[in-house]
């Protein structure tokens, strides 16, 4: 099971509208940015299922961009995070697929960012109260939870892949 805590199910103090579009996929913009080490310069972001139908109405797109510069879930620049995007200069664009073919699960999200000389291709699937798991990192298989109250910093850590490996996500 997913939820080690009551807390995971009643989800994070955060920036809605939902735990599951918006709290969970901040977490995973902000491991891809601690990944990177900082804001991608260019991203391609690929909604699946659910949050292909509903990205803009649950704020979904912007979570992701929030998390991706760096905010945490409770930040409220979140709702203007696309303004702060372009300011910082990334560069960003949606693709929206039916089904994933990477896993199983409504609310599937692939982001492949790009900064310097340096890509990752990471998927991830937020599962509801703020919680999240990245699944995929350059096309390997992972495990790893995500929730709101964690040092993203020191689990990306685990994961920084060689200079060559970056390069292959392109």
């Amino acid at each position: 099971m997913e939820f080690q805590s009551c807390f995971d199910i009643i989800g994070p103090i955060m920036v809605g509208p939902s735990s599951s579009h918006t709290a969970g996929v901040v977490s995973i913009g902000k491991f891809i940015y601690e990944l990177l080490g900082r804001c991608p310069e260019e991203t391609k972001i690929v909604f699946y299922d659910s949050f292909a139908e509903t990205y803009q109405g649950h704020g979904t797109d912007k979570a992701l961009i929030g998390g991706l510069l760096g905010m945490s879930t409770d930040d409220p620049r979140i709702k203007n995070s696309l303004e702060w995007a372009k300011e910082d200069g990334m560069q960003y664009h949606f693709e929206f697929e039916d089904q994933c073919t990477y896993y199983n699960h409504p609310n599937t999200t692939i982001v492949t960012a790009k900064c310097n000389n340096r890509a990752v291709k990471v998927g991830g699937v937020s599962l509801g109260g703020g919680l999240s798991k990245i699944f995929m990192i350059n096309g390997r298989k992972v495990d790893i939870r995500l929730s709101s109250g964690d040092d993203f910093t020191s689990l990306a850590s685990h994961f920084q892949p060689n200079e060559k490996v970056f390069m292959e996500a392109i």
